[in-house]
């Protein structure tokens, strides 16, 4: 299976830093520790309904006339044994920020929101790429989820969950196991088994648990559409240059010359193909892609190699190739072409010094850092004749 490499941001790099770190240590740390302090036995098993006489184990009031909602619940607690079974939706986000901050909510509240597990092989059959949080490896086969759940939501807490493991170890360590340390526990971790067998049906419901979550950027949803929608080119484009670097405001204007915005990525994930992924223009596919290859040998990077230059991974090169391109009539395909032609020959042949100044440009007080680049940019172009 290939693997899928996604745009990180400088906070998703710290995140990936903090996440292998504790990856890890994560099934060292688990492992060494009294299975007293760590061990949580399940309210019932996964995907099972408990009887009418069976109560929630988390209630207080034990012994007394339930009501009947609550002989219904089923709510797990992660531990050790359960921990092997769970895989990650690779594309989720994992924010250094976000986990920090819910690891100290959750340590000193509890975790006040239940997470949602399904079926990892939903999940894999639906197209997503799954990893194993404790390993860090891709899952390379369907058998692979056999009998494993995949996290819904509370992808950041159980990063958090997994972040706190490793401090109470820290910190019994460095105190030898005595004093408040001792007895330390992290959070406990509950989650809601859903026993979704349908891709469609666990893409839909995980897709809504983020878009209807507000907060949720652009970014996270492009994510979950590069693993999922495989059978449009210009998709497949899009996801491409993701999987290389560029950020997926990149990645639109260095796929079709526009911006992909939140609602065009709803209308994808609703089912409806927005003009901005429509193939029915496939030579601007392609002639856009040629400009892409271009641009970056002319930054001297190899085909298929990851995209690490800043400037390159942002908008500011592609929105100025855009904006080129769509200065033309789009139905003169010739004049496209040689505006195309102009771009490409023009990076190609770049000399160390423009490459630096460009990778170099501030603001100033009058122009933006994208502003002192696009002028880099059109004197070279011009000067290009």
């Amino acid at each position: 299976m290939h693997k899928i490499n996604f745009e990180m941001t400088e906070i998703s790099e710290k995140a990936q830093a903090v996440n292998e770190e504790a990856v890890a240590n994560a099934a060292t740390s688990i492992n060494n520790v009294p299975a007293r302090e760590y061990e949580m036995e399940n309210q019932h098993k996964t995907g099972e309904v408990p009887a009418d006489e069976e109560q929630d184990s988390s209630s207080k009031h034990r012994g007394q006339e339930q009501n009947p909602l609550m002989k219904e619940r089923v709510v797990h607690r992660l531990n050790k044994r359960i921990l092997k079974k769970v895989l990650i939706i690779n594309s989720n986000r994992k924010i250094a920020s976000q986990i920090k901050a819910k690891q100290k909510s959750c340590r000193e509240h509890g975790m006040l929101v239940n997470a949602v597990f399904g079926d990892a092989t939903a999940a894999y059959d639906a197209g997503y790429v799954l990893v194993n949080p404790i390993t860090g490896k891709l899952v390379e086969s369907r058998e692979e989820t056999f009998g494993m759940l995949v996290i819904m939501e509370g992808n950041t807490r159980f990063w958090a969950w997994l972040a706190e493991v490793e401090r109470i170890k820290e910190e019994k360590r460095k105190s030898k196991g005595k004093g408040d340390s001792k007895t330390e526990k992290p959070f406990e971790y509950t989650f809601v088994y859903r026993h979704i067998t349908n891709p469609k049906e666990l893409k839909d419901k995980y897709r809504h648990i983020n878009l209807d979550n507000v907060p949720t950027r652009t970014e996270d949803l492009a994510h979950d559409v590069v693993d999922t929608e495989k059978e449009n080119a210009t998709v497949v484009a899009y996801a491409s240059k993701i999987n290389r670097g560029l950020s997926p405001k990149g990645a639109g204007f260095a796929t079709k010359g526009k911006e992909v915005k939140k609602k065009d990525i709803e209308a994808l994930m609703g089912g409806k193909v927005p003009g901005i992924f429509d193939d029915g223009h496939s030579d601007d596919l392609e002639t856009y892609q040629t400009v892409f290859e271009g641009v970056c040998e002319g930054f001297g990077i190899a085909k298929d190699a990851r995209i690490k230059n800043k400037v390159l991974k942002g908008t500011f090169i592609w929105r100025w190739v855009a904006n080129k391109m769509n200065a033309t009539n789009e139905a003169d395909d010739d004049c496209r072409f040689d505006v195309a032609d102009k771009v490409i020959k023009m990076f190609t042949g770049m000399s160390a010094q423009d490459s630096e100044r460009i990778n170099n440009a501030e603001k100033t007080e009058a122009q933006t850092r994208e502003q002192v680049i696009h002028g880099i940019l059109d004197e070279m172009y011009n000067s290009n004749k």
